[in-house]
């Protein structure tokens, strides 16, 4: 990915330097400025054996519960939570479950402090029927929600990446669910984008 300069000046790199950049052929190599450079484009690139497939789901937290320390108001640091929900294939909240949501974790700012960059530290399930897909992830907050795939079971097995998740329909006084493939009027509904690496042939 270009960072915007046009200079096409190459400059001369060393064969220790390409090789700890995982560059093959090193001798003659050269570096073209404006260009990726051979850490970012070998960060990106898919590991030999495995495979990218991008996944989307919706999905609806049912009754959050968190454990305060003082039994009662706005959840403080150190508080801790639990929420599950039904699974619903992208665009069809309401319609046919695919899985179960499941996620617990501590709450790492005030829920009510609206300046946190983050406001809980949460381990995730996603449970289907072909398999699993588990990670951990930094919640609410100004903060962009993406968390890290830390592997899975079934069909998701040795599942690496990363996954975002992010409100659609934020919650109202109404929370009852929608006609099928709708969400209701006050239903809280989040949407998951995993961007999966996956061994070859599962």
């Amino acid at each position: 990915m270009s960072d915007g300069l046009t200079s096409s000046t190459s400059m001369p790199i060393s064969r220790r330097t390409a090789l700890r950049a995982g560059i093959a052929g090193a001798a003659g190599v050269t570096v073209t400025a404006g260009a990726a450079s051979p850490v970012s484009a070998s960060q990106d690139a898919t590991p030999i054996g495995m495979r990218r497939e991008q996944y989307e789901v919706d999905w609806a937290p049912v009754d959050p519960v968190s454990i305060t320390r003082a039994g009662g108001g706005p959840p403080q640091r150190g508080d801790h939570f639990y929420v599950d929900g039904p699974i619903y294939a992208a665009g069809d909240v309401s319609g046919t479950q695919i899985g179960i949501y499941q996620c617990f974790g501590a709450w790492t700012a005030a829920a009510d402090d609206v300046d946190a960059l983050f406001q809980r530290l949460t381990s995730v399930q996603f449970l289907f029927d072909d398999g699993s897909i588990v990670g951990m992830i930094n919640e609410a907050g100004t903060g962009s929600a993406i968390g890290a795939v830390q592997g899975g079971t079934g069909r998701f097995l040795g599942a690496s990446g990363t996954f975002n998740q992010r409100g659609l329909n934020p919650p109202g006084p109404d929370p009852s669910p929608g006609a099928p493939g709708t969400p209701g009027p006050g239903q809280y509904v989040l949407r998951t984008t995993f961007d999966l690496i996956l061994p070859e042939g599962i």
